[in-house]
């Protein structure tokens, strides 16, 4: 037994109806007194309608505040007046008195509340009383023969009525289906649109001309640090102001803070019917200037792999002369200080073409998804073994269950590389230095991070914004391109390898700048993985 959705409210207007038809009976029966001509029980037919009326404000009181109105409920309480409505007929005129079509709207309101061939029972059923109610009449002498062609009339209109009205309930009822799934498909969508928008690493902000925010992703809040996701930052409406006056002109990027990322916000219209909103989209200028760089680095490695050979044959030959020439007895004190120069640069040489070759060997990454703590306490402890020299590790756990997404061999080189450069770096300046390695979770960002804390002398400040540039180096020894291929391999895994001020955001139980050697915090590299909820 099917019902309309809006049963419940159809089946109240229909109690209510009744109470209105029952009170209009009830007051004609005691006001006018032609009322009666004609009927078979006048007294009873009074009472009928009194009965009538308060059976139906009951109804309507209890199906409103205390019972539920289920199918069976409905189908029976239709059953039940198209009854009564027979039982006024038999204390009246029968047919003859045109209350009838009272039974008509009743068929009609049971075929629209209740849906499916098990509305045409109540055709049927009022048919059926119909044809008792007249036969006996016409057995009591109160009818005549001819009145039953008029039992063929009503019997017609009952079925018309439900025939056409179950005809337009399918229609309704399909239409509704398709409603509900289109509502449904919408939902949906705006849900994989929602997914898909915090998903971005493009900052994305929707706001009217006022400046106040509709909508605004995940990543705009990781690049400015936004708090109040209400109300734009002065910095955005700023160039908001400077865009409407000359939309051709771009705005200069812009910093939130000094470690953050360089951002460039862009800015178009969004014309609706009845008003106009602003989308802005905000990039971190990093991936361009990354982009040129791989570019230019992968021709460079591409070349580097097509002339290694050549450059390695008379390297080798070079150095293997070197050698040679070194364990002759004839050198005096110069040149075996000569050789070795020979041999020290040789190696160099040899280092950045093989750092070089990395760039058009490097594959794709395996992400997947790792519990940092377990995973940094294993290669912590393989470092350890393999540089038994190397002084103590201090590894930090801020967030015991933190994960990332990532490929576990290509981190483990970065930070094998980081700590490399932790540990060298600490011991020029105090032989009993330590690496601190913390492991924490960024504020309100549901992002974890890395950090290696070393206790050397740091970075100057003229040399942080070339720390990663490639071949910039401050020893003589190294090859510059240790941090730059770093922070490409954790591009790579949707992480992001920067240089943290020393004394910014530090934890009580890191090191703090002191002027005691053991209490140093020099330079601080920051891994920060990608948001869990990011596409990966």
């Amino acid at each position: 037994m099917d019902s309309s959705p809006q049963k419940t409210s159809l089946f109240n207007y229909y109690n209510f109806y009744k109470v209105v038809i029952g009170l209009l009976l009830f007051a004609m029966s005691i006001s006018q007194q032609n009322f009666f001509q004609n009927f078979r029980f006048p007294e009873l037919f009074q009472t009928f309608t009194l009965g009538y009326l308060f059976l139906n404000v009951a109804l309507l009181f209890f199906y409103r505040f205390t019972l539920i109105s289920s199918p069976k409920q409905i189908f029976f309480s239709i059953a039940i007046d198209i009854f009564l409505l027979h039982g006024l007929f038999f204390c009246g005129a029968g047919l003859s008195s045109g209350l009838a079509n009272l039974t008509v709207i009743s068929v009609a309101a049971g075929n629209i509340i209740i849906r499916g061939r098990i509305g045409l029972s109540f055709a049927a059923f009022a048919t059926l009383l119909t044809i008792a109610l007249e036969s006996e009449r016409i057995l009591a002498g109160l009818s005549e023969v001819r009145d039953v062609a008029r039992i063929g009339l009503f019997g017609s209109m009952y079925f018309a009525s439900a025939y056409i009205l179950q005809y337009l309930s399918i229609r309704i009822s399909q239409s509704e289906s398709l409603v509900r799934k289109q509502e449904h498909d919408l939902l949906e969508l705006q849900k994989l649109n929602h997914q898909i928008i915090q998903s971005m690493r493009t900052g994305i902000i929707v706001c009217n001309k006022e400046g106040q925010v509709d909508l605004i992703n995940q990543a705009c809040k990781d690049l400015i640090n936004i708090s109040d996701d209400s109300i734009l930052p002065v910095f955005i409406s700023d160039r908001i102001k400077l865009w409407q006056k000359s939309p051709s002109v771009r705005t200069t990027p812009f910093k939130v803070t000094h470690d953050a990322p360089l951002v460039q916000a862009n800015f178009s219209r969004l014309e609706q019917e009845n008003s106009s909103k602003i989308l802005i989209f905000l990039d971190d200028t990093r991936k361009l200037s990354q982009e040129a760089q791989h570019l230019k680095l992968a021709s460079l490695g591409r070349l580097t792999a097509s002339i290694a050979h050549e450059i390695r044959n008379p390297l080798g030959a070079i150095s293997h002369a070197t050698q040679l020439l070194a364990e002759s007895t004839n050198l005096d004190t110069a040149d075996i200080k000569m050789t070795d120069i020979i041999q020290r640069h040789s190696k160099r040489v040899n280092q950045i073409v093989e750092n070089t070759l990395q760039l058009s060997r490097r594959s794709e990454p395996e992400v997947e998804n790792i519990v940092l703590k377990p995973w940094l306490e294993k290669v912590i402890s393989e470092y350890r073994i393999q540089h038994a020299k190397s002084k103590p590790i201090q590894l930090i756990v801020e967030r015991e269950n933190a994960s990332a997404r990532f490929d576990s061999d290509q981190i483990e080189q970065v930070l094998v590389n980081l700590m490399d450069n932790g540990v060298r770096h600490g011991m020029k300046q105090n032989s009993d230095a330590v690496l601190s390695i913390r492991l924490a979770e960024a504020a309100g960002k549901d992002q974890s991070y890395l950090e290696v804390i070393d206790q050397g002398s740091g970075v100057s400040i003229e040399n942080v914004p070339h720390l990663f540039e490639p071949f910039f180096t401050t020893e003589s020894q190294g090859t510059g391109l240790g941090l730059y291929l770093s922070r490409e391999i954790c591009e790579a895994n949707q992480a992001q390898l920067d240089y943290v001020s020393p004394v910014a955001d530090r934890n009580d139980d890191v090191p703090t700048t002191d002027d005691k050697p053991q209490n140093r915090v020099g330079a601080c590299f920051r891994i920060t993985f990608a948001h869990h909820k990011r596409i990966v």
